[in-house]
C-alpha cells in the first residue's frame, strides 16, 4: 500500500505541474488577450487579471489537496481576506507559498524575477497582473511603496529566496527599505511544510516519504512603530528593522514548531 500511495502521489504531482503549466499558457494566449477588451482606466483591468489569479491558485490548491499530495492548515487567513494595502511578509519554505498566500488575498501584487517576463508559460500572466519586475532597478523599492498606497497587497519573501531546511532565517533589508518607505502595516504570514519538500535543492520529482503538512499562519498587522524605536536615527532605520522582522519571524517560527 506503500508503493501504490507513493507512486499516485508521484502520478499527481506530476499532473499538477503540468497542470499548472498548462493553464498559466492558457491564461497567456486566450484569457489575458480578451480582457485588452476591458477598460485600462482605475486599474480595472488588472484587478480583474489579479482576481482570475487568484481563482487559478485556489483551483490548484484544492487539486493538490484532494489527489492527496498535501494537507492544507490554516489560521488567521481572514487576515489575509481583509487585507488592504498591506505589505504581507513570509518565510520562504516551499515552491508553492507565492500560490498558497494569493490564493487567499484579492488584489495581490508581487516581485518577481525579470527572467519570468520572458517565459512562454509565465511572462503573459505577471505582465496582465502588473507584477512588478525585480531587475535591479533603482526604482524598485519607489515602484513597491507607489503599489501599496494604491491600495495593493504586495506580497515579499525577505530571505530574498527559498528557505533552506534546517539554517537560521536571514532577511535581506529590501523588505523593511519597502516598509519604511510605504509606512503601511506589515502582515506577518509563517509557513510550515513537512515533511519538507520542494525546496530549492530538491526537483519536483523527489516527493516525501508522505503527503506533506502545509500550514499557513497569518499574524496581526503590525504597526512599524512597534518594530523599531521611536529614537533610531534614520540612517540605521532598514537595518534595526530588518533585524526585528527577522527575529520576530524566527521566533515565533520557533515557538510553533515546539508546540508541534
Amino acid at each position: 500500500m506503500r508503493g501504490l500511495n507513493y507512486c499516485w502521489r508521484l502520478l499527481m504531482t506530476a499532473l499538477a505541474f503540468s497542470l499548472f503549466s498548462e493553464g498559466a499558457l492558457l491564461l497567456t494566449l486566450v484569457v489575458f488577450p480578451a480582457l485588452r477588451l476591458v477598460p485600462k482606466r482605475n486599474g480595472r483591468r488588472q484587478r480583474l487579471a489579479r482576481a482570475i489569479i487568484q481563482r487559478a491558485f485556489a483551483l490548484f490548491i484544492a487539486f493538490m489537496r484532494r489527489s492527496g499530495i498535501m494537507t492544507l492548515r490554516m489560521n488567521g487567513e481572514q487576515q489575509l481576506e481583509q487585507a488592504r494595502g498591506t505589505l504581507v511578509l513570509a518565510n520562504h519554505p516551499t515552491l508553492i507559498d507565492v500560490v498558497a498566500i494569493i490564493a487567499r488575498m484579492p488584489n495581490a501584487n508581487c516581485v518577481v524575477k525579470a527572467a519570468l517576463w520572458d517565459s512562454s508559460f509565465l511572462g503573459g500572466v505577471v505582465r496582465a497582473a502588473g507584477y512588478i519586475r525585480n531587475d535591479d532597478s533603482g526604482s524598485l523599492i519607489a515602484d513597491c511603496a507607489a503599489s501599496l498606497r494604491r491600495g495593493d497587497n504586495l506580497l515579499i519573501f525577505p530571505e530574498g529566496t527559498r528557505t533552506v531546511p534546517g539554517r537560521e532565517l536571514k532577511f535581506q533589508r529590501g523588505a523593511a527599505h519597502i516598509a519604511l518607505a510605504a509606512q503601511v502595516p506589515i502582515l506577518p504570514v509563517m509557513l510550515s511544510c513537512s515533511p519538507s519538500t520542494l525546496t530549492k535543492d530538491k526537483r519536483w520529482h523527489q516527493i516525501p516519504p508522505r503527503r506533506f503538512d502545509f500550514g499557513l499562519d497569518a499574524g496581526r498587522p503590525l504597526a512599524l512603530a512597534e518594530l523599531l524605536p521611536a529614537d533610531t536615527q534614520p540612517s540605521l532605520a532598514s537595518r534595526r528593522l530588518s533585524e526585528a522582522l527577522q527575529h520576530y519571524f524566527s521566533q515565533t517560527l520557533a515557538r510553533k514548531e515546539s508546540w508541534t
